[in-house]
């Protein structure tokens, strides 16, 4: 059995730019402090992760629980304002929603969601966009800080929800933190978008029956038809 378990921005869902000027105004608007859009400047790429370090920067210990409740929900505010105002503007990946459903009825493969972002917005953002993941595993910063351990937790749940017991692990996603959280859990990984170089890529899910070519799966394409 095969584990795919997938990114959300900027992998699932073209939403990369306005969340990131949602989180931003966010942080400012609550911490005071202009935030970079230099995600790689912080070491966990996770809304949590990004705040902790920013809370520790800033010397605001005192105020973490705060800042972190008020920050969230002010996101989720503004991320919703913005699905209502825009929502032709969130679209699905090419192909995406197809592979979604696919790989959800395929009988070699279990599905499962890790994502930087916290669940709330991340379930918001893609039932928005279009997508059903009900039945799909589920992990994100609302559980865990770092990519790895998330990830580690999707497929934790994964097994749980499912019973599968996994030959490979194989993580989608368009970030350099999501390639460096594969590495270090020993992880497959596949690129989507050209944001960042590795092996296997794909440019996104339009033409989804390559990935299995790619990852030395092509049997997997009779199985899925049968």
């Amino acid at each position: 059995m095969n584990l795919f378990m997938l990114d959300v921005d900027g992998t699932l869902i073209d939403s990369y730019d306005f969340d990131s000027v949602c989180f931003r105004t966010a942080v400012e608007e609550v911490v005071g402090v202009e935030l970079t859009d230099d995600w790689g400047a912080f070491t966990n790429v996770t809304d949590v992760g990004i705040l902790e370090e920013l809370i520790e920067q800033q010397g605001l210990r005192h105020e973490r629980m705060r800042i972190l409740r008020e920050v969230k929900a002010l996101f989720l505010s503004k991320l919703r304002e913005y699905i209502a105002s825009n929502s032709n503007d969130l679209v699905a990946s090419p192909g995406a929603i197809a592979f979604v459903n696919d790989m959800k009825a395929h009988p070699n493969v279990v599905l499962a969601i890790a994502t930087g972002g916290w669940e709330e917005s991340a379930r918001m953002k893609l039932r928005a966009a279009g997508f059903d993941i009900s039945g799909v595993s589920f992990a994100s910063c609302s559980d865990a800080m770092t990519r790895s351990e998330i990830m580690a937790l999707a497929a934790f749940r994964a097994k749980q929800d499912t019973g599968a017991t996994f030959s490979r692990r194989v993580y989608f996603g368009d970030g350099e933190w999501d390639k460096m959280a594969t590495s270090t859990l020993g992880y497959e990984f596949v690129a989507v978008g050209n944001k960042v170089q590795h092996h296997t890529r794909i440019p996104n899910f339009a033409h989804y029956d390559a990935i299995f070519g790619k990852l030395g799966l092509s049997d997997m394409l009779s199985a899925k038809t049968a």
